[in-house]
C-alpha cells in the first residue's frame, strides 16, 4: 500500500525593507522621500530540509546564494496588478557568517553586477552594483523570487562536475504603504538524495543502477564483494527489477532553473548538459532555444531521450543528486514520481580497509570493485525496511544516507540526524559520583514561550523570558543550544486540529511520515504521545505579516535553539536564578557546533556555578551577536567562558561579556580565544594557571576594569590581549597620547607579572601606556592592595625610577576597576547590557587575596578617575 505523505517545506524569511517605519507612523516628507529609494533586502533562515544533515548542508543560506526577485504595482484601482510593467533584478548573499537555522543577515543581499535585470517585459540587460529594486512613493507593491544555492561554492565553480542545482521559489507578498519589513518565504522545491561517508570513508563515485546485471546479484550491501552465489535472481526477474526503475528514472529530470513566468522549475536537454562551453554559472541566460525544457513540453518518450537525468555530484565531501519532484512530459504533467525500493546504486569508495586493492589500480588506492545497495537495503535502528514501499520524490526533500566501512564492514544507514547525535549525559560522570544527573525537564522553556505568546496576542511584544533553576533545567538547556534535546527531530507532519490544551491554543495530530497502524494507514499521534518516544513540543509564536494575523501554533523542536528572534530580531533573555553545583558532570559545551552558535542574552544574576567539567574546556563553545554577564565560575577543571564568537553581519557584533569572575584554572584563554567583530570584555577577572591572555585575538574590542592573575603564561605574549585578529583596522589597544589623553576602551586592566613574568599587556609589544590609562603589568601584592598610593600633584612622576613607578602603583586597583565599570554602565551599550558585579578587596590594606567580584553595580566616584591622577 502506498502511504500518502504531507510535504514539508523547508522555507525562508526574507524581509524586504523600504524605509525604517512602522505602518501606524506618520512620516515626515523627507522620511517619505527615502521610500522612493533602493529597496534593501535582509533575509533570516527559519528551517532546513525535513530531513536534516549538517550545517550548511541543511538547505539553509551560503555565501554567494543568487536570488532573483520580482516587482509590480498595482493598477489605480489597487485591485490588479500590473504584469507588463513586472521588473526584476537579482542579488546575492553576502555575509561572512551564514550559519546555521537562525541567522540575522541584516542588509546583505546586494545587487550583483554583471548578472541580468529587466526594465521591460520580455527584455534583459546586465545591472550594476548599483541597479537595487525602488518602491515609489504611494505605490500599492507586490515581491517575488527565486533562488539558487551556492551550497560549497558551487556557483563559484561554475562546472558541469560542481553543479549543484537546489532551487527556492516564493509567493507574492502585496504590501501598501511604509512598511517596515516584507516577509518573503522561500521554500525547497527540488528533491535531493545524498550519500555521505561514513568516518575514515571517501567517495569515489556513485550512480544509479542502470545495467540489469547489477540486479541479478542479491543484495550485497554488507558483503565487499559481489555475491556469485545460486541464489542470484534469474535474468527475467533482474530485468524486470531494472524496467521498474528506468520506467521512474527516465521521468526524472535534474533542474536547470525556475521558469520566470510559471514559477515552475525547468530541466535541460543531455546536448546543453554535455556541452563542454555550457555556463553552469550563469545558466538563466539559457533559453528554450538553447536547450531549456519547460514542463509540458516534451513528451514522455522525448524526455527519456533527450533531457538529462539527475547524476551525483560531489559537494564538500558529499555526493548528492537533484531531481525535479514531478513529471515534465505533456501527458502526465505534474504526477508524482516513486522510485520502487528495489532500486539499486552503484557506489566507488577509496580504499579504507588494505586488501582488496586492484592489481591495475593498487597504486590509486581505488577499491578493486564497486557497492551496490539498494533501497530495499536501508533498515532503521530496529531493523525495518524504511522505503519498503519505494523513496517518493518530493519538494523540499532530503533524504541522506550515510555509506562506508564500519569495522571493516560495508553499511548503509538512513542518517535523518546525522549531525545531532543523542548525547548521553548521565553515561560521562565518573564513578563514585554521589549526584547523578535527572531527566531533562522543559517545562521552564515552555512556560516562558506560553506566556511570552499570550501577552503578543493580546497587543504586546514577543519576548519569552527564560528562568533556570537547577542542575537538569541547566543541562536540558545546553541540549536544546546544541540540538540533542530532543531524541527525535523529524518524521512528523501536523494533522488535522484535535482539541485545545490547558492555555487556550489549539492540538493536533501528528501524522508519522514513515510508521503505519494496523490497517497500513500513516501512525497518528497526540502531542503527549509524541512526546513519549522523544519528541519535545513547545507552542510556536508567528507575528502578523500581510497575509495573516498573528497567531500560535503547536509545533515541535527540529534542531538547536539559538534563543534569537529571527522575525522581531531579539535575543531573548536567559536567567540563572540560583548557584548551581554540577557536581563534576562532563558536560558538553553551549553552542558546540560553530554553524549553531549560541545567540541569546545569558545573565548569571551574580550566581556561581561550581565544579563545572566541561568536555571541550569551554563553558560557551560558539556564539554570534550574543551576551554574557554577571556570572561567576568555580572550579578544578580547566575552564574557560568562551571559545569563539562572531558577528552575524555589518550591523552584528562578536559577544559584549561583563562582570564575569572564573577561579580556575583555564586551558587557553580565560574569557574567549576569538572575538570577531565588536566586542566587550568589562568588569572580568580570573585568578588561576593560564595558557594564554585573557582574550586570545580580537579585532574590534573594548576591554575595562579586567584582571588577569594567572601563571603559564608563555614569557613575551600578551597577557590581557594575545593578538589582533584578523580584520583589525588599526591597533585598537595602542597607547594614548599625552596630547590627546581620553577615556578610551582600553582602561583599568591588571595582570600579574609576578606569576607569569616577562609578559605584556598585548601580544610581543611591550607596554608604554600613560600612567592614566593603568594598564598595569604588576606584582601580586599590588594587585591585591586595598589602598590608594597615589603621588601628589606637584610631583613629577617622570622622575621615579621604574622600581618606584611599580611600587607607587596610585588607585587601588579594585577602585580603578569599579570606575571603569561605572563608565561603561553609563554608556549606550552599558545601558542595555550592564556589567551588574563590582570588585571588592580585601578587609586587610595588604592581604593574600585578589579582589572579588560581588553583586551590585559600582557608582561612579569622581575622586576614582584615573584621568585626573597624577599616577
Amino acid at each position: 500500500m502506498k502511504i500518502n505523505h504531507t510535504i514539508y517545506y523547508l522555507f525562508a524569511v526574507i524581509a524586504l525593507t523600504a524605509c525604517t517605519a512602522d505602518d501606524d507612523i506618520v512620516l515626515s516628507d523627507e522620511q517619505q522621500e527615502l521610500i522612493g529609494q533602493a529597496v534593501h533586502f535582509d533575509a533570516s533562515m527559519a528551517e532546513p530540509f525535513t530531513t536534516r544533515a549538517t550545517y550548511r548542508h541543511d538547505g539553509s543560506f551560503n555565501e554567494g546564494d543568487q536570488m532573483r526577485i520580482f516587482r509590480q504595482y498595482a493598477d489605480a484601482t489597487g485591485s490588479t496588478f500590473l504584469t507588463d510593467g513586472e521588473i526584476f533584478r537579482t542579488y546575492y548573499q553576502k555575509v561572512n557568517y551564514a550559519a546555521g537555522t537562525s541567522v540575522s543577515l541584516n542588509a546583505d543581499w546586494l545587487p550583483m553586477a554583471g548578472k541580468l535585470k529587466s526594465d521591460v517585459l520580455g527584455e534583459t540587460a546586465e545591472q550594476t552594483a548599483a541597479d537595487s529594486l525602488t518602491w515609489e512613493n504611494g505605490k500599492i507593491v507586490r515581491f517575488r523570487a527565486w533562488g539558487r544555492s551556492n551550497l560549497a561554492g558551487a556557483l563559484n565553480a561554475g562546472t558541469k562536475g560542481s553543479y549543484y542545482p537546489d532551487y527556492t521559489i516564493s509567493d507574492w507578498v502585496t504590501v501598501s504603504g511604509p512598511t517596515k519589513s516584507i516577509p518573503l518565504t522561500m521554500r525547497h522545491i527540488t528533491c535531493r538524495i545524498g550519500l555521505t561517508c561514513k568516518a575514515g570513508n571517501e567517495f569515489g563515485s556513485a550512480e544509479i543502477c542502470t545495467d540489469w546485471h547489477d540486479y541479478k546479484r542479491q543484495d550485497n550491501a554488507d558483503t565487499n564483494e559481489h555475491d556469485t552465489q545460486e541464489t542470484d535472481k534469474s535474468d527475467e526477474q533482474a530485468q524486470a527489477e531494472l524496467a521498474q526503475v528506468m520506467a521512474v528514472y527516465h521521468k526524472m529530470c535534474m533542474p536547470a532553473g525556475v521558469d520566470d513566468q510559471t514559477f515552475q522549475l525547468t530541466a535541460m536537454t543531455q546536448t546543453l548538459f554535455n556541452d563542454t562551453n555550457t555556463d553552469f554559472k550563469n545558466l538563466e541566460r539559457y533559453t528554450t532555444d538553447h536547450g531549456i525544457v519547460k514542463i509540458g513540453t516534451m513528451s514522455a518518450e522525448e524526455i527519456a531521450e533527450k533531457v538529462q537525468h539527475p547524476v551525483f555530484n560531489g559537494n564538500d565531501g558529499r555526493l548528492y543528486m537533484m531531481s525535479i519532484p514531478i513529471d515534465m512530459s505533456s501527458g502526465n504533467a505534474g504526477q508524482e514520481l516513486v522510485l520502487p525500493a528495489c532500486t539499486r546504486f552503484k557506489v566507488r569508495l577509496y580504499d579504507v580497509n588494505n586488501g582488496d586493492l586492484s592489481s591495475t589500480t593498487g597504486s590509486t588506492g581505488s577499491e578493486s570493485s564497486y557497492h551496490i545497495f539498494a533501497l530495499s537495503d536501508i533498515k532503521n535502528s530496529k531493523g525495518e525496511a524504511v522505503f519498503a514501499n519505494g523513496l517518493t520524490l518530493k519538494a523540499g526533500y532530503s533524504y541522506l544516507f550515510s555509506v562506508g566501512y564500519h569495522y571493516n564492514k560495508l553499511t548503509i544507514t538512513p542518517a535523518d540526524n546525522f549531525s545531532w547525535e543523542e548525547q548521553d549525559l548521565g553515561s560521562q560522570n565518573a564513578d563514585n559520583k554521589a549526584v547523578t544527573q535527572n531527566a531533562l525537564d522543559f517545562s521552564w522553556w515552555t512556560s516562558a514561550y506560553v506566556k511570552a505568546a499570550k501577552e503578543a496576542l493580546s497587543g504586546g511584544d514577543f519576548l519569552p523570558e527564560f528562568s533556570i533553576v537547577d542542575q537538569t533545567q541547566f543541562v536540558t538547556f545546553i541540549k536544546l543550544v546544541n540540538g540533542t534535546a530532543a531524541t527525535r527531530m523529524t518524521g512528523l507532519t501536523r494533522g488535522e486540529v484535535r482539541g485545545t490544551d490547558q492555555d487556550g491554543f489549539e492540538t493536533y495530530w501528528w501524522i508519522s511520515d514513515t510508521e503505519t497502524d494496523e490497517n497500513g494507514q500513516p501512525k497518528q499521534y497526540t502531542k503527549e504521545e509524541a512526546e513519549a518516544v522523544g519528541y519535545v513540543f513547545y507552542p510556536h509564536f508567528y507575528p502578523t505579516v500581510s497575509t495573516q494575523a498573528a497567531h500560535v501554533i503547536e509545533d515541535y523542536v527540529q534542531g538547536p535553539m539559538d534563543f534569537y528572534d529571527t522575525d522581531f530580531g531579539n535575543r531573548y533573555r536567559v536567567n540563572l536564578t540560583q548557584d548551581l553545583n554540577l557536581f563534576d558532570w562532563s558536560l558538553p559545551s553551549i553552542g558546540e557546533d560553530n554553524e549553531k552558535p549560541f545567540r541569546g542574552n545569558f545573565l548569571g544574576h551574580g550566581h556561581t556555578l561550581y565544579n563545572m567539567n566541561m568536555q571541550r574546556g569551554y563553558l560557551f563553545d560558539h556564539v554570534m551577536d550574543g551576551a554574557i554577564s554577571n556570572l561567576k565560575i568555580e572550579s578544578t577543571h580547566a575552564t574557560c567562558l568562551l571559545n569563539t564568537a562572531v558577528a552575524s553581519g555589518t550591523t552584528g557584533w562578536g559577544c559584549y561579556i561583563a562582570g564575569i569572575s572564573m577561579l580556575c584554572p583555564s586551558g587557553s584563554n580565560a574569557i574567549a580565544t576569538s572575538l570577531s567583530g565588536a566586542s566587550s570584555v568589562v568588569g572580568c577577572i580570573h585568578v588561576g594557571n593560564a595558557g594564554g591572555a585573557l582574550v586570545g585575538s580580537a579585532n574590534n574590542l573594548t576591554m575595562l576594569g579586567c584582571m588577569q592573575a594567572a601563571a603559564g603564561i608563555p614569557t613575551g605574549t600578551g597577557a590581557l590581549l594575545g593578538a589582533y585578529g584578523a580584520g583589525t583596522k588599526s591597533n585598537f589597544f595602542a597607547p594614548l597620547s599625552k596630547s590627546n589623553l581620553t577615556w578610551g576602551t582600553f582602561m583599568c586592566n591588571y595582570y600579574d607579572m609576578e606569576k607569569s613574568p616577562m609578559t605584556n599587556a598585548v601580544g610581543s609589544t611591550a607596554d608604554a601606556y600613560l600612567p592614566q590609562q593603568y594598564i598595569r603589568g604588576s606584582k601580586s601584592h599590588i594587585l591585591k592592595a586595598k589602598n590608594d598610593y597615589l603621588l601628589g600633584s606637584s610631583e613629577d612622576y617622570n622622575k621615579l625610577n621604574a622600581n618606584m613607578k611599580q611600587e607607587i602603583y596610585g588607585l587601588a586597583p579594585w577602585k580603578a576597576m569599579n570606575y571603569a565599570i561605572a563608565k561603561y554602565n553609563e554608556s549606550k551599550l552599558g545601558k542595555e547590557y550592564p556589567c551588574e558585579m563590582k570588585y571588592k578587596a580585601s578587609e586587610v590594606g595588604y592581604s593574600h587575596l585578589y579582589p572579588t567580584l560581588v553583586t551590585g553595580a559600582p557608582a561612579l566616584d569622581g575622586a576614582s578617575n584615573p584621568l585626573v591622577q597624577n599616577n
